[in-house]
């Protein structure tokens, strides 16, 4: 039996034969070494670490309030090449928090990786190998790789956390510089404790192929020069990777300086959209089986924020879940706005969200209902006002059975039970912008046409919807329908809002 070891199975193959390791069996022999540990029993926090090169590394890290040590999510967040890990860990957070994990955003700062290279690539004893005849002395040991970091932090953290140590897996998500990150280290370490990975955005790949003599397929643009081989690319197309784009991700390299713009970067496309769908096209033409998906979303660009909803669905969604496939106006038509709070009361009061803080934008909601009969699958779907009908777009995944409610809040991290109803935030524009003098909420399709619209006060200078309050909406709580969902439009009364639920607290559907 032959058999091409990475570092991560050595440990056990003795014992159990070539490939016979599972996730739960592996270990790292160099957990990282922490300072500030508390910080991933804290709420929020911030921790340091020594990586493999000597550089003292830190990580921001957000535990939700419900996470689970034994069971509960934790999930890597690598950022861009403006290392701005705070920025993409914040992006993702409201999610996190619904998800009940734990995430851990490490940070290559410029000062240390001073290339985008260095941080992605993180591969070479001193440069990123090239292509040609592989050298192994153009490589460093697997352990010392930037992407086995994971694997160090992850040892570390199942010591540090008391219910941890059974912890199997972990979930990575990376955009822009952290998904060239994300997918080359399930190329390169397919042995990785990595349950599910999602790359969004990513500016080119490192193509699974190998082909001596093409400049397009030699590394880093694919894998001839490297030690991948073909046993260890199936094994990698065996782990589960969604590679997320945004459709209107469609910068050119003159238009974008960050974007490389180096010849065989351009064989795999003039964007970064381009050359997502060619790296799954070249995926698909391997002609193996793979459980590598790509996944698209309507209006995103280049935007952590915008496609931070979408990678949470993948990260987190149920084993086996497939997306819904986005509905008809006709479908989309059963969706009704049932309360809408606009003006969040003053002070304590009005912290909609249950974040701890009061923010006149962040504690803006809409609560929506699908009275229909059928599901109805509002992925790409958009949320807005008379200036923006796309200040919230529905990520991939978005589904509302009958009966069934969603709430879109207009940011910060919505915490607390909310009836146990999907709930969002805005996540194009920032902000829903809910004017209280007057204005024009709609729901859209993916391409923008009013399905469904209400309208207030002036209506800020737009036409008016059919279902029209002639007041304005500056009453310190919310508006909702009386009787529920069919009614005409009331002020809220007891604490002024009831997300997730009917303004009696019933639940919908009782």
């Amino acid at each position: 039996m032959t058999c091409r070891f990475h570092l991560s199975t050595l440990l056990l193959t003795a014992a159990l034969g070539c490939g016979a390791t599972t996730d739960c069996e592996r270990s790292d022999p160099s957990p990282a070494i922490l300072s500030g540990a508390e910080a991933l029993s804290q709420r929020t926090g911030t921790l340091s670490f020594v990586a493999k090169d000597g550089n003292t590394l830190t990580a921001a890290t957000y535990r939700a309030t419900g996470f689970d040590e034994a069971t509960g999510p934790i999930v890597f967040v690598l950022h861009g090449a403006r290392r701005d890990a705070e920025a993409y860990l914040a992006a993702l957070t409201p999610y996190v928090e619904r998800a009940g994990a734990l995430a851990i955003a490490p940070t290559f700062p410029l000062e240390l990786y001073p290339d985008s290279e260095d941080y992605t690539l993180g591969l070479g004893v001193d440069d990123p190998p090239s292509g040609g005849d592989y050298d192994p002395a153009e490589w460093r040991p697997e352990d010392q790789t930037t992407f086995m970091e994971l694997e160090h932090l992850f040892e570390a953290i199942k010591a540090t956390l008391p219910g941890a140590g059974g912890r199997c897996d972990y979930l990575v998500f990376g955009h822009s510089a952290g998904a060239q990150f994300t997918h080359r280290l399930l190329l390169f370490h397919p042995t990785a404790r990595v349950r599910r990975a999602v790359a969004a955005n990513a500016g080119w790949y490192t193509l699974p192929v190998s082909e001596a003599g093409d400049p397009n397929t030699e590394m880093p643009y694919g894998l001839t020069g490297s030690p991948v081989g073909q046993g260890d690319v199936k094994q990698a197309l065996g782990r589960e990777l969604i590679v997320l784009l945004g459709q209107a991700d469609t910068a050119t390299a003159d238009e974008d300086p960050d974007l490389r713009g180096t010849d065989e970067a351009q064989a795999q496309g003039t964007n970064r959209l381009e050359r997502g769908r060619h790296f799954m096209a070249t995926v698909e033409g391997l002609g193996e089986p793979h459980r590598w998906a790509q996944s698209e979303l309507p209006g995103a660009g280049h935007n952590v924020t915008q496609m931070a909803g979408s990678a949470a669905y993948w990260l987190f969604r149920p084993d086996g879940e497939t997306p819904c496939q986005p509905s008809s106006a006709a479908d989309g038509a059963k969706i009704v706005f049932n309360e809408v709070l606009a003006d969040p009361p003053n002070d304590a009061p009005g912290d909609a969200n249950g974040d701890g803080a009061r923010d006149n934008l962040q504690d803006e909601l809409v609560e929506l209902v699908n009275v229909g009969s059928s599901a109805v699958c509002l992925a790409g779907w958009g949320l807005g006002d008379a200036e923006d009908p796309f200040r919230h777009r529905f990520p991939v995944g978005t589904s509302l059975d009958p009966g069934e409610a969603l709430v879109v809040f207009g940011g910060g991290v919505p915490t607390g039970p909310f009836a146990g109803v999907t709930v969002q935030v805005a996540d194009f524009d920032g902000s829903l912008n809910l004017q209280n003098a007057g204005d024009l909420l709609r729901l859209s399709t993916p391409e923008g046409d009013t399905v469904t619209a209400l309208s207030w006060g002036d209506c800020a200078g737009s036409a008016c919807a059919a279902d029209h309050l002639s007041e304005d909406l500056e009453r310190d709580a919310a508006i909702t329908r009386s009787p529920e969902l069919s009614g005409g439009w009331v002020t809220h009364g007891g604490a002024g809002y009831s997300p997730g639920t009917m303004a009696d607290g019933a639940a919908f559907g009782d």
